[in-house]
């Protein structure tokens, strides 16, 4: 096998290049307005996650946000794959970036496009140690709202991550793992970078609108309907969620994630049957392969 390189490879507009020498431009959209979108798909065990479904999500949001791109989705496929070959990680998350690139003066018609095209593939993180992952995390509502489909659709996977941040910081700083907004009229949105479930009575519940349609939610739909688990995509409350038997967070960043505390609430059963289950059900999908793009190591 190939050594890994000295320095992470990045694809950078048809090159790939030393982190060293890949350089944006500070005039370039996604720094100046955070004016693109992006996605992270992540590999195990030499075998990329459902690759073809987050370029479904990457490109409806080419679209929806009126961006170009040089690349085909093929093209954009190879260069993922290639990207992570070159950095030679089993285990990895994969991030790739569309910006609308250097503007031709400083008021710029955003009609008039060059594309800044990015690949970067880093080892795989999980978003919580492992004592965490087995005992749950303590997520609070924040106290900012979630945007709504009449500001900005929460299904572009854009750039502009301020949101995401602020709510980190407050529920950081207020000593939580994590926090979830609520939408504009008090219903469970979603987490900082992830989905939620909450389980009661044995039967799942998920938001069902105001969220991003993550691919790691979807698989949870799909593993729990495999193992006989009712989930019903509803609008729930923060009480749900403080009177929830088990509640949990989804991500490509980790998988399953339970949750042992909400705003001070202790869940009744943190890491419970139906989240041992989903989450047992996830990795021995990603362990088989299944849904799974062969990275050829």
């Amino acid at each position: 096998m190939t050594t890994s390189p000295a320095e992470p490879i990045l694809y950078m507009n048809g090159e790939y290049l030393p982190l060293s020498a890949s350089r944006i431009s500070p005039l370039d959209q996604g720094f100046l307005l955070g004016d693109g979108i992006f996605d992270v798909v992540s590999a195990w065990q030499g075998v990329i996650f459902k690759l073809e479904e987050h370029l479904d999500r990457f490109f409806d949001s080419v679209r929806a946000a009126r961006l170009e791109t040089r690349l085909t989705r093929e093209q954009w496929r190879e260069a993922i794959i290639e990207t992570t070959r070159r950095n030679q990680l089993a285990d990895a998350s994969i991030r790739f970036i569309l910006t609308r690139g250097v503007p031709d003066g400083v008021v710029a018609d955003p009609r008039e496009i060059v594309p800044t095209e990015m690949i970067w593939a880093a080892p795989y993180i999980f978003l919580a140690d492992d004592t965490k992952r087995r005992e749950g995390i303590r997520l609070m509502i924040s106290a900012s709202r979630g945007f709504s489909p009449d500001t900005l659709d929460p299904r572009f996977k854009c750039l502009d991550r301020l949101n995401s941040q602020l709510i980190r910081l407050e529920s950081l700083e207020a000593g939580y793992d994590d926090a979830v907004w609520l939408d504009t009229q008090g219903y469970v949105a979603e987490a900082a970078a992830s989905n939620i479930f909450v389980v009661k009575k044995g039967q799942l519940f998920t938001p069902a609108s105001g969220i991003l349609h993550g691919i790691t939610r979807a698989t949870v739909l799909e593993l729990a309907d495999r193992i006989g688990v009712s989930c019903a995509q509803a609008q729930l409350t923060s009480f749900d969620l403080y009177a929830a038997d088990e509640v949990f967070t989804c991500s490509t960043a980790g998988g399953v994630l339970p949750v042992r505390e909400v705003s001070g609430r202790l869940i009744a059963n943190p890491n419970g049957p139906v989240t041992r289950a989903i989450d047992e059900a996830y990795w021995a999908s990603r362990a088989a392969g299944e849904y799974g793009t062969s990275l050829g190591l």
